[in-house]
């Protein structure tokens, strides 16, 4: 697993200009036909209780200031074809190909897009968030640092259960 640039090979290219963080990782593992939305959803399977716990906390307290519950990052239902603006888990489908799903969060203090793309053999994570506010700003100081760190642990948790053996 090695963080890397969000190139212009990446889905998010585009969206980097003016971006308050960007974040990418990316390891090698057999694709086996899987879809991005299948590692998606894999991903999503993968992060631990206690992950989703400080998800449950931060939808308590964020929702005290205004902004919208997010539900569980776990809670992706296998829905067999979603389309641009169906919610998976967290976030709202904005693009989904058998390459590549691009996932969104808007709202009135930050957009966020992640990405899970296929390139080869190799399964990339990028994520573009553009603050609108300075609420967007301050929530994004202590969420930084978090992904920063828990995107590359639920990417090497997921190449280990995708590796044979």
């Amino acid at each position: 697993m090695v963080v890397v640039p969000v190139d212009a090979g990446n889905v998010l290219h585009a969206q980097r200009p003016g971006a308050d963080f960007v974040h990418a990782c990316q390891a090698a593992v057999p694709r086996a036909g899987r879809s991005a939305l299948q590692a998606y959803r894999d991903m999503a399977a993968t992060v631990p209780a206690w992950f989703d716990g400080l998800m449950a906390v931060r939808n308590r307290g964020m929702r005290l200031l205004g902004m919208k519950h997010l539900g569980s990052l776990r809670a992706v239902p296998d829905a067999p074809d979603p389309r641009p603006g169906d919610r998976l888990g967290i976030f709202t489908v904005q693009q989904c190909t058998p390459d590549a799903i691009v996932l969104e969060d808007d709202d009135r203090h930050l957009h966020v897009q992640v990405a899970l793309q296929w390139r080869g053999d190799w399964l990339e994570i990028a994520t573009v968030v553009h603050t609108h506010n300075a609420f967007g700003r301050l929530y994004m100081l202590p969420v930084a640092p978090i992904h920063r760190w828990i995107v590359p642990r639920l990417l090497r948790r997921q190449v280990q259960r995708y590796r044979p053996g």
